[in-house]
């Protein structure tokens, strides 16, 4: 909204909640990351490989044109 290029990123735990929220703010086609579930608990090189996993969903939102 502001031109500052974002991606959420979320556990798979939460991708019920994210696309109700997204289809009530009228934007159902909102993208985001999903990685495993969860990460609260997850050692510094684990949590590494989420964000690892997490990298080519991330590119691939922040250059994508919105519709």
């Amino acid at each position: 909204m502001n031109g500052i290029p974002t991606a959420v990123i979320i556990t798979e735990e939460f991708d019920v909640p994210a696309r109700t929220i997204a289809r009530m703010r009228g934007i159902p086609d909102y993208p985001y990351a999903r990685v495993e579930h969860p990460i609260g608990s997850l050692n510094e090189d684990a949590l590494l490989g989420r964000a690892r996993s997490a990298l080519p969903q991330v590119l691939r939102i922040l250059t994508t044109p919105p519709n």
